[in-house]
């Protein structure tokens, strides 16, 4: 069972595109992989930089160039930015890590000059001094950053730090992963030259090919048959985690039975309700952003209801099946649009709020400030005073939070809550609209 947990599954035509793209033999391209929490991201970077994975494992399909065909002329630089030191500085962080990691290199005869890399007037200068030193080597550096977005978020992270990396993108190749794209995640510094040479990938739902012989590897070891195959593809949706749960969801079940003999489909129950508890993280998950986004709720309640076939899915409702797909909470087939697995289907149903009944009725605007969080009222009472009027989250936190130094995160989550509260009330007391990269400005309807 181990060698199934070790195994990577899918993903080959992004896997195509960034191997031939990193190791390109004259000038290396820049990735940004964008996709949710669980579904991937960080096992997929795992792989790429494993001694088996496809930048220097084996290479039946022989996607790297001449150069690079053998493995042995890559060094790949993986590393976490969810570090404290990632946040703080960036460039320092790698450098630090990645002198560490070539000083106690063994596979390869380095001849770096480490006293020139030291006179280097800073910690980007001097990972470009190691690039250089390297490529004049005929040796490729490919720095993959996992959860990149925290340094994005960072309210220390300035622009001239994100700056540094872009001159070494001629000669290192770097792959950035987060939970957004990056042009939503920090406004000053995804306008960086570094993010313009970036190409962009939205890693979602596996293929179905992909996760059929994920489900193929469990049934050659637990042995059931055809038919409970398909529902175990059906219930996991093509999603990475819940897959995943499959194996210990399948050894619990073979536990139960006599002399663990195989599972058959008077087992399926069992299995069904203990995929659906496996996958309560993820569920969970979807469902706060959900109501983070009340506007997708609509769309959400008939998905719960029906597939909607292509050709029947309304026009307002497009780019929040846009948003669903990407966050891997929905998938399309040839014929119609469904939530990816009828696991979530059933946990939506089971959520009471999920119901289309509106708040109680208020009698004025002053009672529906009395039953907010007393941050929530500050705020749409400033947005009130100034309705009609674009205000910016700097002038948001200096004004309602009394700390403009604060991270603009807390502006965007309060700004959610109000939203959904203001959404499910009769009649509308107004919305609040953003200005994308001004504001938000409060329109009433009282």
């Amino acid at each position: 069972m181990d060698s199934i947990k070790a195994r990577f599954f899918g993903r080959k035509t992004l896997i195509m595109d960034l191997v031939q793209g990193l190791l390109a033999p004259s000038q290396p391209l820049d990735y940004s992989l964008v996709g949710p929490k669980m579904i991937g991201k960080s096992r997929f970077l795992k792989f790429l930089a494993s001694d088996e994975g496809p930048l220097q494992g084996p290479d039946p399909d022989g996607l790297r160039p001449e150069r690079f065909r053998d493995g042995h002329s890559i060094i790949i630089g993986h590393y976490d930015c969810d570090w404290p030191e990632a946040r703080v500085h960036l460039t320092q962080f790698i450098s630090q890590r990645l002198r560490s990691q070539l000083e106690n290199e063994r596979r390869l005869q380095l001849e770096l000059d480490w006293s020139r890399i030291d006179r280097a007037s800073s910690a980007g200068q001097q990972i470009g001094q190691i690039v250089h030193q390297l490529e004049q080597q005929q040796l490729r550096l490919v720095l993959l950053l996992d959860n990149f977005d925290h340094v994005l978020k960072s309210p220390t992270v300035i622009p001239d730090v994100i700056n540094e990396l872009r001159p070494l993108t001629n000669e290192l190749g770097l792959v950035v992963a987060t939970e957004e794209a990056l042009h939503d995640l920090n406004q000053p510094v995804a306008a960086s030259p570094l993010f313009n040479v970036m190409h962009q990938h939205f890693v979602g739902l596996l293929e179905p090919r992909a996760a059929r012989e994920w489900v193929e590897a469990y049934q050659e070891r637990f042995g059931f048959s055809h038919e409970i195959a398909v529902e175990l593809q059906t219930l996991a949706g093509g999603h990475p985690f819940l897959l995943a749960r499959i194996n210990d969801v399948l050894t619990e079940a073979q536990t139960l039975l006599p002399g663990h003999s195989a599972v058959t489909e008077a087992q399926l129950p069992l299995i069904q309700l203990r995929l659906g508890e496996h996958g309560r993280p993820l569920f969970e998950m979807n469902w706060k952003k959900l109501i983070e986004r009340p506007t997708s709720i609509p769309l959400i309640q008939q998905l719960i209801q029906a597939p909607i076939g292509i050709g029947e899915l309304p026009t307002d409702h497009a780019g929040t099946l846009n948003w669903l797909i990407n966050q891997a909470m929905a998938k399309y087939d040839r014929v119609s649009y469904r939530l990816f697995s009828p696991l979530f289907v059933k946990f939506l149903r089971d959520k009471e709020q999920i119901s289309t009944e509106p708040e109680p009725r208020v009698a004025n605007f002053d009672q529906f400030l009395q039953n907010l969080a007393p941050k929530e009222a500050d705020l749409l009472r400033y947005l009130r005073l100034h309705s009609h009027t674009v205000v910016s989250v700097d002038q948001l936190l200096a004004n309602v939070w009394q700390q403009p130094e604060a991270s603009p995160r807390r502006v965007q989550e309060a700004i959610r809550r109000l939203r959904y509260t203001l959404s499910r009330q009769t009649p509308s007391l107004g919305v609040i609209e953003n200005q994308r990269g001004e504001g938000y400005r409060f329109v009433p309807s009282i």
